[in-house]
């Protein structure tokens, strides 16, 4: 198996854990959260009002919840995305190499986040730490932004090493 067979089989395991943490797993967070919006999932980032009120309007047990697929599915999914769009991007070659850091960089973003709002839901509404927050956020924004520009940069890899075989 070559190196093109590997990353098409990293993507299928990740496309496959993404889709059963979003399918599955997602689907029980947002009964537990009763239609609020998950920290996670807001692109623009929160704040401590934010975090509150999802603490108040969700049911008995979400934090604990969250906790538990933050600290499982939602360890996998940043680390597999990381590290199979890092390897698409590192097969094209030459600088293109330092532009896997990219997608690294998205994917520990994703794991901050995690881990700091996983930190805030468990501390409870009366105990919110704005830092924390914000740092949790700003992970979040971050992740959000090298998200299309590591599916970018991943296409574009793509068409270069089409290119470039097409041409050798």
């Amino acid at each position: 198996m070559g190196r093109i067979g590997i990353f098409w089989i990293l993507l299928a395991v990740t496309l496959l854990v993404y889709g059963l943490l979003v399918g599955w797993a997602g689907q029980d967070m947002i009964a537990l959260t009763n239609g609020a919006a998950i920290p996670d999932l807001r692109v623009t980032g929160y704040g401590v009002d934010d975090i509150r009120a999802l603490l108040d309007g969700a049911e008995p047990g979400f934090p604990e919840a969250y906790a538990r697929i933050s600290r499982t599915w939602d360890v996998a999914v940043p680390v597999l995305f990381g590290v199979t769009f890092a390897y698409g991007i590192w097969l094209g070659g030459g600088a293109w190499r330092w532009l896997a850091l990219v997608p690294v960089v998205m994917g520990l973003s994703d794991l901050t986040e995690n881990a700091l709002v996983t930190q805030s839901l468990l501390a409870g509404p009366d105990a919110l730490d704005p830092g924390t927050i914000g740092r949790a956020s700003a992970a979040t924004m971050l992740k959000w932004l090298l998200l299309p520009v590591s599916i970018l940069l991943l296409v574009a890899t793509f068409f270069k090493t089409r290119a470039r075989a097409s041409k050798g």
